[in-house]
């Protein structure tokens, strides 16, 4: 691995007088910070190692050696470590800020009017202030930034109804969430369209990315042609353009062939849908917090669907007392049911279930149409039935 530098500047260091053409040298002007102050570059999928510094009187420099292209980075400062030091204590005193760039090799430099207007990270973090700082010198930046402009009213409306949500302790307007998902996955497909960079646009392709069986292959065929002109100049293409073949035996429709289960009694049986019926299946389990927390919402969904739809939960507990005893303090009222060893490590490959709980909706036919996590994101598709 190239070595990686970083430095702390000095007031009256002298610019280069020539753009690097084999590295990078991110000058910052943060005016506000306390001197000390952390800074912290990470870079997208460790494509180097993190780079670190600190701000001296308002400025600080960072340098680094990026192998290919332009990389998505989080810039972040944090003041905690000389604050304690100092004995301050104030909490609006102590600095948690981040900035999100794309830098690539050559002389970058990067500003704020103050550091109280960059985002502040974690669950404070407003997109409206990434618009308070500017990256200059790196052309992928200029792009994703456009992008970001354009996108800025659309992804903050989303980010506010999902957190009001929470904040408020209330069920969030499922079917306006997937509503501003869908504009924006539109406004994203456009400009990937509209702007040839990329490193960028490999960036944006991640919000293109659907949950398994909520997609058609066509929809597949609608984003790997937005590529189609690129070679394989980056490895990161390669993956992308893997990761959207495997993705194709995921797509809608693929029949749910399913698997050994055993209820209550102790009885194994094949787990199956009913023809000519819709069938929702909830794969959870009883150590599984979020899972059981989604069930008063499900319950909700049960009693405004038991009509139509065949609900079934699926428990993936290894320990049979566990399951037996959640089922017995939830009392859901609809199928219950543990899968055997062997169904539980097939669910993953065959449906691509890496986390619980997941709901699976399947169609009349045999065919899945959803998969997700979320049990609003299962009432927005509901509505479409």
């Amino acid at each position: 691995m190239k070595r990686i530098y970083s430095i702390i500047i000095l007031p009256l260091l002298a610019a280069c007088s020539h753009t690097p053409a084999d590295h990078f040298v991110l000058h910052g002007t943060v005016p506000g910070a306390m001197d000390s102050t952390e800074v912290d570059l990470q870079v997208d999928n460790r494509t180097i190692e993190p780079i670190e510094g600190y701000i001296i009187n308002g400025k600080f420099e960072l340098k680094g050696q990026l192998p290919i292209g332009a990389v998505y980075a989080r810039l972040s400062m944090n003041n905690n470590g000389i604050a304690e030091r100092k004995g301050i204590q104030e909490e609006n005193a102590v600095k948690y800020v981040e900035a999100n760039i794309f830098i690539e090799n050559g002389d970058l430099t990067f500003s704020t009017p103050h550091i109280d207007n960059l985002p502040q990270s974690f669950w404070r973090y407003d997109i409206r202030r990434e618009n308070n700082y500017t990256l200059k010198g790196s052309a992928a930046h200029d792009v994703f930034d456009r992008y970001r402009r354009a996108t800025l009213d659309l992804q903050y409306r989303l980010r506010r109804e999902e957190r009001a949500a929470w904040e408020e302790k209330r069920e969030p307007d499922a079917k306006a969430i997937a509503a501003m998902r869908s504009e924006l996955r539109q406004a994203t497909h456009e400009f990937i369209a509209a702007n040839r960079h990329l490193s960028v646009n490999l960036h944006l392709a991640e919000m293109l990315e659907m949950e398994p069986f909520t997609y058609t292959q066509a929809d597949l065929d609608a984003v790997t042609a937005l590529f189609a002109g690129y070679t394989d100049t980056l490895p990161a293409l390669r993956k992308f353009r893997e990761d959207y073949r495997a993705a194709s035996a995921y797509t809608q429709g693929k029949p749910f062939a399913g698997g050994e289960v055993y209820n209550l009694q102790g009885d194994t049986l094949r787990l199956g849908t009913t023809p000519g019926r819709y069938t929702l299946i909830d794969f959870w389990a009883s150590w599984c917090g979020p899972c059981r927390a989604s069930f008063p919402h499900l319950r909700k969904v049960y009693e405004a669907n038991r009509e139509k739809i065949e609900f079934i939960s699926v428990s993936l507990d290894k320990n049979d007392s566990d399951w037996r005893k959640a089922t017995d303090e939830e009392k859901l009222p609809w199928q219950q049911y543990c899968a055997t060893p062997s169904f539980s490590r097939a669910i993953g490959k065959a449906y691509k279930i890496t986390s619980i709980p997941t709901f699976l909706l399947i169609g009349p036919d045999g065919g899945i149409i959803f998969s997700g996590h979320d049990s609003n994101d299962l009432d927005a598709q509901l509505e479409k039935l």
